[in-house]
């Protein structure tokens, strides 16, 4: 069951005004394309994103969200790290509390091992 993807907050406001605008655009463009199954494109375009703006979130987590599409839910899981380690190299520019999204959603896709072996 495909999960439908959501616009999460970026760092667009990290930015001077048209850098902001353009990172909103290409973020949420992702987010459209996942939304309407175009997944290759989805993913270039998310590839795109990280090679434009590096040092925020944004990119992993669309990759992430593109592979979640695929049902690829370890490689979205490892996309989803990824977004963790920009916030925390990042810490100036984010608020402490959003890594926790994102490890709700790596929690959702890799339910712990150790209720496994039990």
């Amino acid at each position: 069951q495909a999960v439908v993807p959501t616009r999460r907050p970026s760092l667009a406001s990290y930015f001077q005004h048209d850098e902001r605008d353009e990172l909103t655009e290409a973020s949420n463009a992702v987010v459209d394309m996942v939304q309407a199954d175009n997944l290759d494109a989805a993913e270039q375009a998310a590839h795109d994103l990280l090679a434009r703006f590096p040092d925020v979130h944004d990119g992993y987590d669309r990759l992430g969200m593109v592979c979640e599409a695929r049902g690829d839910h370890r490689q979205a899981a490892d996309y989803y790290r990824k977004a963790i380690t920009v916030i925390r190299d990042h810490p100036d520019a984010y608020d402490p509390a959003f890594e926790a999204v994102f490890q709700k959603l790596i929690d959702r896709l890799e339910p712990k091992a150790d209720a496994a072996a039990d």
